[in-house]
């Protein structure tokens, strides 16, 4: 029996993981921690194969737990389970020691074969991002997050850059201002930013502007 403590700061969504295992799966979830500061602790005091660990989460973030478990000496085998697929992050991860890599939209049988390969120590990556892996240790090139945005993503993201606030936005682009705050919520995730400031230095980098 594999098992597995998972580190994510969705309650719902660690339940729901756990309550996807049966006994012949050979894997059970024996812990969930939403914050990363508490792993040691689970550690010390179970026996655990596998960490599940969560990239976006306050206080620590999945990274940051990586380097923080490398640090302190530990050696369980960590896969990780984000909605994230962007190259730059599962660089991070793999630079951390990650073993694998799997998104949240992955099947049950995706999910067991990758816990079950990365609990003995080889690595597991998510079909959706395996090229992209085997592109970058080629040498090859990977999609940037720039290539990723659409045209009216472009668009408002030179409108932000102009100063045009939400409601300016939407009567320059003749959309709703929901849709301008869902284009917006969108370009931040793609781009991996948390502010306007970000998203504009990111812009003019990648010559958006």
């Amino acid at each position: 029996m594999i098992h597995v403590l998972i580190v994510d700061d969705h309650h719902l969504f660690a339940e729901g993981i756990k309550s996807i295992f049966r006994p012949d799966d050979g894997i059970e979830v024996i812990s969930h921690v939403t914050n990363g500061h508490a792993i040691p602790s689970v550690l010390e005091s179970m026996k655990i194969d596998l960490i599940l660990l969560d990239i976006d989460m306050p206080v620590i973030d999945g990274i940051a737990c990586l380097d923080m478990l490398k640090n302190k000496g530990y050696t369980t085998p960590v896969l990780m389970l984000t909605m994230h697929q962007s190259m730059r992050q599962v660089k991070a991860a793999l630079e951390k020691g990650a073993r694998g890599y799997i998104l949240k939209d992955a099947s049950k049988a995706e999910l067991v074969e990758a816990i079950i390969t990365t609990s003995i120590g080889k690595n597991y990556f998510h079909p959706k991002i395996s090229e992209q892996i085997f592109n970058y240790f080629r040498g090859g090139t990977t999609k940037t997050a720039a290539q990723e945005l659409t045209t009216r993503e472009k668009e408002i993201i030179r409108c932000l850059a102009d100063g045009k606030n939400t409601k300016a936005i939407s009567n320059t682009l003749f959309i709703s201002e929901h849709t301008v705050k869902t284009h917006r919520r969108n370009i931040m995730y793609k781009l991996e930013v948390k502010t306007s400031a970000e998203l504009i230095k990111f812009a003019m980098d990648n010559d958006l502007l």
